[in-house]
């Protein structure tokens, strides 16, 4: 089928006519005020991006984190409204913590702290369970939803691979050639340090902190049914995917760090 770039509000060149398929790569939030627009191009199926941060972060203790699931859930049910109206078949997927090894918001953040830290801080054992998925397994996925036969409202994505939150930032050290070090600190001491790093310009959020101690799991065996999804292990210094996918969890934090 032809693909392209349009502007949202522009119209398409003249060789694509009518545009039945389309993949919503935005940050959630921002979809619904392009969705009429969508419409008059001849939509009929719309796959569009959204973030498992909208189960993991809408009981976070940072207000801007629970900001961000319930954004994420009000574009899902607007948009699931809309579908419902206009007759469109839309499927919504949902990631957990997108990587591509070199330029996405989750691992080349840990990498970049490092490279001038010389180490990285972590809350007490950061046993938290997490699947980080390549952006280029999410890319597939999407476009297998634009011709699934069987296809459920929505799907959870996750990676091939789980590991606690400090293997995960362990290796995307060892990948990226950098110190394997990590410097343990207790959770009172977090309580000084965020709002330090905030005034500081730092994305950090003490629901960033708790995260790294808790199981961030999810079952993507529907998508494996119904989309052939097969995401790979988690492979920090794999090459980077063509198509960057930015977390459409992202907001105060990026992804599910």
């Amino acid at each position: 089928m032809p693909a392209g770039w349009c502007r949202p509000g522009a119209a398409p060149s003249a060789e694509f006519g009518t545009v039945p398929s389309w993949i919503a790569l935005c940050p959630l939030w921002s979809l619904p005020e392009h969705l009429d627009w969508i419409a008059t191009l001849g939509a009929r199926t719309l796959v569009a991006v959204s973030s498992t941060s909208m189960m993991s972060k809408r009981n976070s203790v940072s207000v801007a984190e629970r900001r961000v699931a319930a954004a994420l859930a009000t574009a899902e049910r607007t948009a699931t409204d809309w579908a419902s109206r206009q007759g469109v078949r839309l499927c919504i997927l949902r990631p957990t913590m997108i990587y591509d090894g070199t330029n996405d918001g989750n691992l080349t953040a840990i990498a970049r702290f490092v490279r001038r830290a010389r180490c990285f801080p972590v809350c007490g054992p950061a046993g938290g369970l997490r699947q980080p998925v390549h952006a280029a397994d999410v890319a597939a996925a999407c476009a297998a939803a634009l011709v699934a036969e069987r296809l459920e409202p929505c799907y959870d994505l996750s990676g091939g691979e789980t590991l606690s939150f400090r293997d995960l930032v362990l290796r995307t050290c060892a990948a990226q050639g950098l110190p394997r070090r990590l410097v343990t600190l207790p959770t009172p001491l977090w309580h000084v340090l965020v709002p330090l790093a905030r005034a500081l310009g730092l994305g950090v959020t003490m629901g960033m902190v708790r995260r790294m101690n808790e199981h961030l799991v999810f079952d993507h065996a529907a998508a494996a049914r119904d989309l052939g999804f097969r995401p790979r292990p988690f492979q920090p210094a794999a090459e980077p995917s063509r198509l960057r996918i930015e977390d459409p969890g992202a907001g105060v934090s990026r992804g599910q760090a």
